[in-house]
């Protein structure tokens, strides 16, 4: 009997260090699995730039520039630029705002924003994700490089797009032919290009200046990947993206939006799913 049980609780530590291994060895596959757990959630983090008005903070950023222009010598430090700058510096002191403050905590607000708005887990790890691609960089032979991977796309500011921890900016490990990863699908002018992307994702602030319906607009996104496989999305992956937007995600979603793209499954693009 004792053979017995030891067999056992051999096999049943055996078992838990199989399935923690595979737990740790699958990719992530959901957009909630970006999101921040809710220790993180809870910490007294205090961010003071949003504490002030959409006005102050164009300010902040307008003066910011100026002053990296004139350091790199690339404004005039008596001109008109400069002259905007000492303006915006005299507002912000008569509403009793300290702008050096301001901006010498740019990079630890940052950082802190990484923390709170991600899932920390998560990095470094495997990902298997589908969702919306926005196009940001193409080469000379007009192959995509780098691109913003979403599980919606808002396209102005009536309708905007997703948090900075729903995006993901994505460079390919080899550049995409996109005609040719479309060449089995048939699609409007409403639908949008669904792609199932797998690579190794990491915590990575940045920001995109991105065209959009009423205007150019800056994105942010506080993941990065290295893709080394793209795929052209099935309507069962698109189903699921779409699942888990929220109900007031979806309320706002313009019928056209959501329009699935047409594709033929029986393709040799799908012939392995």
């Amino acid at each position: 009997m004792a053979i017995f049980g030891g067999i056992n609780q051999v096999t049943s530590k055996s078992m838990n260090s199989i399935t923690s291994n595979i737990a740790q060895q699958s990719p992530i596959k959901h957009w909630e699995e970006l999101l921040p757990n809710q220790t993180q959630t809870q910490s007294n983090f205090v961010d003071p730039f949003a504490q002030l008005t959409p006005k102050q903070l164009e300010d902040l950023a307008i003066l910011s520039r100026i002053r990296w222009l004139i350091a790199s010598n690339k404004a005039d430090p008596n001109g008109v630029s400069a002259q905007e700058a000492k303006q915006i510096e005299e507002t912000f002191a008569q509403e009793g705002i300290d702008v050096e403050w301001l901006l010498s905590k740019r990079q630890t607000i940052r950082q802190q924003r990484i923390e709170q708005r991600t899932n920390k887990t998560i990095d470094g790890k495997d990902i298997k994700l589908s969702g919306v691609i926005l196009p940001l960089y193409w080469n000379n032979e007009r192959l995509l490089t780098h691109f913003l991977l979403m599980p919606y796309l808002g396209q102005c500011s009536h309708f905007p797009p997703p948090p900075p921890n729903q995006v993901i900016s994505v460079e390919s490990a080899e550049p995409i032919d996109i005609q040719k990863l479309t060449a089995n699908c048939r699609k409007s002018q409403y639908s949008f290009l669904w792609v199932s992307i797998e690579g190794t994702i990491n915590l990575e602030a940045t920001i995109h200046h991105v065209f959009r319906v009423d205007g150019m607009s800056w994105l942010e996104s506080s993941y990065s990947v290295i893709c080394h496989n793209i795929n052209f999305c099935t309507p069962r992956d698109i189903a699921e993206v779409l699942a888990w937007q929220t109900r007031e995600e979806r309320k706002s979603l313009h019928p056209k939006l959501t329009e699935l793209i047409s594709i033929d499954t029986g393709s040799k693009a799908f012939s392995n799913q």
